[in-house]
């Protein structure tokens, strides 16, 4: 719950912040060569990206949009817990921390089956400086089908990339377009307005053929815990359009 807040107000704040910035730099209008209109043109992530993550938003959804419930549930829990055996409090403990060594090693995992990690700067330039023609900006940097993750590191003297604060976790036939609208803009609001304000960030890139675009989106969420990140904006944005 705290955490969930947390990412609440966070986000919240960094609209404003957004909001408040002139009309002529919003948006990331001040972020890259490659004009707005041209990357307003050839974006389609809806019709891109959907059948892909839907599943995955359709099988996390209902443990966010529970949340509350679930977290009083669990606060009844501990108040009946307090009246337990210290043995029973201490197994509770044990299994807490068996799950937090198990999450981890799923984390751990994940991001070493990606290739090397790139910052989020790099990889704009390197986008910015490969683009073919600015007619099909998805047929340029790193055009080929796969997930990724976008991670906000906690520090840049951070080297682990694992060791993230956030991430975000995402999906294309183009793998390189669309990160580049999540960097310029056109996606997640949390991942803009940390690359738009400097944070430090990686980019982890997880190729794979189209057919299993699916699938790997769905694994790489749940092993790097993205739906209590910044994807839990995607899952809430679902099943409000479900109402």
């Amino acid at each position: 719950m705290v955490r969930y807040f947390t990412h609440l107000m966070k986000t919240r704040h960094r609209r404003k912040l957004l909001d408040e910035l002139p009309v002529s730099v919003n948006r990331g209008a001040q972020l890259g060569k490659i004009k707005l209109q041209d990357v307003k043109r050839a974006i389609d992530i809806g019709k891109d990206v959907r059948p892909f993550v839907e599943p995955a938003v359709n099988k996390y959804g209902p443990t966010l949009i529970d949340w509350t419930q679930q977290r009083g549930k669990q606060a009844v829990d501990s108040l009946g817990g307090a009246r337990d055996s210290f043995l029973s409090k201490s197994q509770a403990i044990k299994d807490k921390k068996e799950r937090r060594k198990s999450l981890e090693a799923a984390r751990k995992k994940a991001v070493a089956s990606s290739l090397p990690p790139i910052s989020a700067k790099e990889f704009f330039e390197n986008f910015e400086n490969n683009v073919s023609s600015e007619a099909d900006l998805s047929d340029g940097y790193m055009a080929i089908a796969g997930c990724y993750a976008i991670a906000t590191m906690k520090s840049a003297r951070e080297k682990d990339p694992s060791a993230y604060e956030d991430v975000y976790v995402g999906c294309g036939k183009s793998m390189g377009f669309s990160i580049y609208t999540q960097l310029r803009g056109f996606g997640n609001i949390d991942v803009y307005a940390d690359f738009k304000f400097k944070r430090p960030m990686m980019i982890l890139l997880f190729p794979c053929e189209e057919k299993d675009l699916e699938t790997r989106y769905e694994a790489l969420v749940r092993d790097l815990q993205a739906e209590g990140s910044y994807n839990k904006w995607d899952v809430l944005a679902r099943s409000d359009e479900a109402r």
